[in-house]
């Protein structure tokens, strides 16, 4: 025997063990289904959406969510798209849906509303922010809906800074040679409070008390529909003005004794009380209250009628910075400002967030006394919920951004801002 077949026979030898145990054993199979295990729970996301559209249905439970304003609500309340801010508008649009986050300082003045007496004069609310873009023009249209939901009289100015800003058609007034026009303004101001308020005119039958002149030649009896003094003020747009201090005149007159709860709103009035880029020939700056119409709005502040709500708001573009000689000395009494990056030479508020700096000594003696309400930017859970809407429809289309490494980056860089979330996630 050779020493090859010796050594395959002593490993076949060692091996006979193995042999019989593995032939002797039937195959084996384990069922997976018999292996008791965990249960898996599993975290269902909560809504980020409201099915209640009817902001006077609203209340605490729909803190943070988003709610969907019917397209007819938003052409009556909205006409001219002024009450919105531009870059929110735009979303709108391309989202093709008017979408509104519910937040606590809606829902605390919608709790005032409730609870006041319409017989005391009108009770004030200041909304100011905490920064920059924290969504003070959403809050203010929120409060707005339900008024108009709630059948209430709407008197609305959403861009109250333009009629100071933009007046590029400003004359002198025909019948005070003190005071100054702005026609377009005027205008669509009157069509803005006739669009809103249709059907609350015609059903209560709102007619004028009093007798307006316009002219020698042209006036308007007591007597006449609101509305049809409203097509003649828009017809000849240059009575535009003095028509928005008649419409003024009327409501406080009327509201009380037809019993039509009224709620007034100002976006950034704080404009009313500084400089205006409205220049005279002799190169003077026209003080606001010099203004028609401003004059006119203004007259709603005061404690001398009932039955009405009033909501204003103040912030940095409110602030109206002189564009003529005065300009120099002006900025050397308000120091709080800093050059806009991304547009040469123009100056942006960089002060304090304050109602006493927005609002300054003579808007806090108009406006006295009133409830402030601070707006803040987006809690941890309005951000995730503003986060999961951006990728419910398709804003965010980055996969990166999709994930948690995405959300906590976009966190990072907008620091829960809604204008800055709303800045940076569109530029992606």
């Amino acid at each position: 025997m050779t020493l090859i077949s010796s050594c395959l026979i002593r490993a076949r030898l060692a091996c006979r063990p193995f042999y019989r145990f593995y032939a002797n054993s039937a195959p084996r199979t384990i069922d997976v289904h018999s292996i008791p295990q965990e249960p898996i729970e599993t975290k269902a996301e909560q809504p980020f959406r409201t099915s209640i559209d009817d902001p006077t249905l609203h209340t605490e439970k729909d803190l943070g969510l988003f709610y969907t304003v019917n397209s007819d609500d938003f052409k009556k309340i909205s006409p001219f798209g002024k009450a919105l801010p531009l870059q929110f508008r735009e979303e709108c649009e391309a989202f093709n849906e008017t979408a509104i986050m519910i937040r606590q300082p809606s829902l605390d003045i919608i709790k005032l509303i409730k609870q006041i007496n319409w017989n005391l004069p009108p009770l004030k609310v200041v909304l100011f922010p905490a920064e920059l873009g924290v969504g003070m023009s959403l809050c203010l249209f929120h409060v707005i809906h339900y008024g108009y939901r709630k059948k209430m009289l709407l008197v609305n100015t959403p861009t109250a800074a333009e009629v100071l800003k933009l007046a590029l058609d400003a004359t002198p007034s025909p019948n005070n040679e003190q005071m100054w026009d702005t026609p377009s303004a005027a205008s669509t101001w009157l069509k803005t409070f006739a669009i809103n308020n249709e059907a609350i005119l015609r059903e209560t039958d709102f007619r004028t008390k009093f007798t307006y002149t316009w002219s020698a030649r042209e006036s308007t009896p007591a007597g006449t529909h609101l509305l049809d003094l409203i097509g003649y003020a828009t017809d000849r747009i240059k009575y535009a003005s003095e028509c928005v201090g008649a419409i003024v005149k009327e409501v406080k007159a009327q509201v009380r004794e037809k019993n039509i709860q009224t709620l007034v709103t100002f976006d950034t009035i704080n404009s009313y009380y500084g400089p205006t880029w409205i220049v005279k020939p002799d190169k003077s700056i026209v003080k606001p209250n010099e203004v028609t119409m401003v004059k006119a709005l203004q007259e709603l502040l005061l404690p001398d009628w009932n039955n009405a709500f009033i909501v204003v708001t103040i912030g940095p573009k409110g602030i109206i910075i002189p564009k003529v000689r005065e300009k120099h000395n002006w900025l050397v009494r308000h120091g709080h400002f800093r050059t806009e990056h991304r547009l040469p030479g123009v100056l942006m508020y960089d002060g304090p967030m304050t109602v006493k700096s927005l609002l300054g000594t003579e808007g806090i003696e108009a406006l006295e006394p009133f409830v402030p309400i601070q707006v803040e930017k987006y809690t941890e859970n309005e951000f995730n919920n503003q986060y999961r809407y951006y990728i419910d429809r398709n804003w965010i289309q980055n996969y990166h951004g999709r994930e948690e490494e995405g959300r906590k980056e976009i966190l990072f860089f907008t620091a829960r801002n809604p204008y800055e979330m709303a800045k940076f996630v569109g530029s992606r």
